[in-house]
C-alpha cells in the first residue's frame, strides 16, 4: 500500500518509493491524474510525526492509501494507544472522492484512456 497526504495549500505528498514504499502502476496513475488536476505532487519523506502534526493543526486535509486491490481507500484516522491523528472530517475528502472515481472511471472504461493504460482482452 502506498499512502498520500493532501495538504491545506492543494499540494499532495506521498512518501518516495525508496526504502519500503511499493513502487507501483495505481501510485504512478494516481500522480499522472493529480498532477493533470493542476495538483503539485511532492514525494518526500513524510514520517508519523509530520502525520500528526499536520492532522492536528489542519495542513492535512485528507489521507488515502492506494494499491492494486483496494485502489483508493480513504484515510479517516491515525489511532495508537494514547490519541489519534484525524484528517479533516475523518471522512472521504474530495480530492480522495476524485481520484478514486476517476482511476475507476478508466478501469471499467467509463471514460477515455489518454495514457494507454489499459488492454482489451476481449
Amino acid at each position: 500500500m502506498n499512502v498520500f497526504f493532501v495538504l491545506d495549500d492543494g499540494t499532495v505528498v506521498t512518501p518516495p518509493t525508496s526504502g519500503s514504499i511499493l513502487e507501483g502502476v495505481t501510485r504512478d496513475s494516481i500522480i499522472t491524474l493529480l498532477g493533470e488536476r493542476g495538483l503539485t505532487v511532492e514525494q518526500r519523506p513524510f514520517d508519523i510525526a509530520e502525520w500528526q502534526q499536520g492532522a492536528a493543526s489542519g495542513r492535512i486535509t485528507e489521507a488515502f492509501a492506494c494499491g492494486t486491490a483496494a485502489v483508493v481507500t480513504p484515510i479517516g484516522r491515525l489511532a495508537w494507544p494514547d490519541g489519534e491523528a484525524v484528517a479533516g472530517d475523518g471522512g472521504t475528502g474530495e480530492v480522495t472522492a476524485w481520484v478514486r472515481e476517476t482511476l475507476l472511471d478508466v478501469q471499467y472504461g467509463r471514460t477515455e484512456d489518454r495514457h494507454g493504460w489499459m488492454t482489451r482482452l476481449v
